[in-house]
């Protein structure tokens, strides 16, 4: 099968997500029940931010947060760059996923409907388009 969209890739995947009042520790065992690296944050049904491992390991524990009293709010990052469902994969990529992050919201309709990671992306996509870029960037 070849995939055309992000949307294919996600394709019948759940998004797990959290609200901006949820504990650290308890975000950090959404990930761990659901096998994720990453949560949606949603703030009155809109997408605040995205909740990562690295999140949590560098701006909560290494600051020495309380993981019970302090939120995902505290800590995601706010505003995330986001691409469509309907975009290619290589929109995901140009979008630095890989480069800047791992892990980028997928919006559908003004809805985030899943988090798409970098794993995610068939291995022939990424050197497509890492040799697309060297080539581009030599001209």
């Amino acid at each position: 099968m070849i995939t055309k969209s992000i949307g294919d890739i996600l394709a019948g995947r759940p998004l797990f997500s959290i609200s901006k009042d949820t504990s650290i520790r308890e975000a950090a065992r959404v990930m761990l029940e659901n096998g994720v690296g990453a949560l949606a944050v949603i703030d009155e049904g809109m997408l605040a931010g995205i909740l990562t491992e690295r999140d949590i390991v560098f701006r909560g524990v290494a600051k020495h947060l309380s993981m019970d009293d302090r939120t995902a709010g505290d800590i995601m990052t706010p505003d995330p760059v986001t691409v469509d469902s309907a975009d290619a994969v290589s929109d995901a990529l140009a979008a630095k996923l890989g480069d800047r992050f791992r892990h980028l919201p997928v919006i559908e309709r003004d809805k985030v409907v899943g988090i798409i990671s970098f794993r995610d992306i068939p291995a022939e996509y990424v050197m497509m388009f890492e040799r697309f870029r060297e080539m581009s960037a030599a001209h």
